[in-house]
């Protein structure tokens, strides 16, 4: 049963195949600015100057201008990582309470290796749309 009021990051890792990403992005910045506590986005990549990476900053730079109270951060990696790394770093570098990983590739996410992290509430999704399905499962 998760707490009331946690602070929450939320950790989106692009790889190969990320659809819908500025409409979880936006999703994300939606619930964070109604959520009242600490939030915060995390991107984080192996991509190198890749389109999808230009538009998760664009994505964020644009929804920091009407959520300016979410903190946001983008990690890149300059070669190839496993989707667990890419996550472990981002747990690393998480300030809430309770972790939310998003990705397109649930499956793939060792989930023996990220528990042995940190002693977090971790929820893992494939896509964040509905801000009303965040507040029923994070509050």
């Amino acid at each position: 049963m998760p707490q009331l009021n946690q602070t929450i990051t939320f950790i989106i890792p692009i790889q190969n195949k990320q659809e819908f990403l500025i409409e979880q992005i936006n999703t994300l910045f939606k619930f964070s600015e109604q959520y009242g506590r600490f939030c915060e986005i995390i991107i984080v990549t192996d991509e190198i100057e890749d389109a999808k990476l230009k538009i998760a900053w664009l994505a964020m730079k644009l929804n920091k201008i009407s959520h300016p109270n979410v903190r946001t951060r983008m990690i890149r990696y300059t070669s190839q990582q496993r989707l667990t790394d890419l996550i472990e770093t981002s747990i690393n570098h998480a300030l809430g309470q309770k972790i939310v990983i998003t990705t397109s590739t649930p499956e793939k996410i060792e989930m023996t290796k990220i528990t042995d992290i940190m002693e977090r509430d971790i929820l893992i999704t494939e896509y964040i749309f509905d801000v009303n399905i965040l507040q029923e499962n994070l509050t």
